[in-house]
């Protein structure tokens, strides 16, 4: 038995050499000819994006107006803000290639589908307030109402590509 494996392993070792002469060198000509895809897959499996806080959204002139008086600061905008549900959503494959028609190259990123406001919806809501200075979560802020918006959800997907023009 012993005799019959080590006959197999030196003829195996005398045919390597035999092998590696069917080989024959491409060509410079043949090689242009020779494409291949290669690219990058980056692959987004039930990533979401939640729990956000924001605690104020605010608009204002930090010198306010000579007419009426009103010559100091105020600010008017948004806080307490409540977001309910998942503000983004990543689901799928994004795929990035590069690639040249002869006279221009370009990077195209194909997509994963992206759910802005998850894909049950998200409610938000705030407090609309005004106040002598931008952080309206200030509990002296004047307090104006609310707004809420409810069950928003959009989808965005598709293809971006990326090159240089003139």
């Amino acid at each position: 038995m012993k005799k019959l494996l080590m006959l197999i392993i030196t003829a195996l070792f005398v045919m390597m050499p035999l092998a590696s002469f069917a080989k024959n060198a491409i060509s410079d000509e043949d090689m242009d000819a020779v494409t291949a895809e290669a690219g990058v897959s980056i692959d987004f499996t039930n990533v979401k994006l939640g729990n956000t806080t924001l605690s104020s959204v605010s608009w204002g002139d930090p010198t306010g107006f000579t007419t009426g008086g009103f010559t100091n600061p105020g600010y008017f905008g948004f806080s307490n803000f409540v977001f309910a549900g998942n503000l983004l959503e990543l689901n799928g494959t994004m795929k990035i290639d590069v690639g040249t028609s002869g006279s221009e190259t370009k990077v195209q990123i194909v997509l994963p589908t992206t759910y802005v406001g998850g894909q049950a919806g998200m409610n938000v809501s705030a407090m609309v307030r005004a106040y002598t200075s931008a952080d309206l979560s200030n509990a002296s802020a004047q307090k104006g109402g609310t707004i809420s918006l409810y069950g928003f959800k959009t989808e965005v997907t598709g293809t971006l590509t990326i090159y240089a023009h003139d």
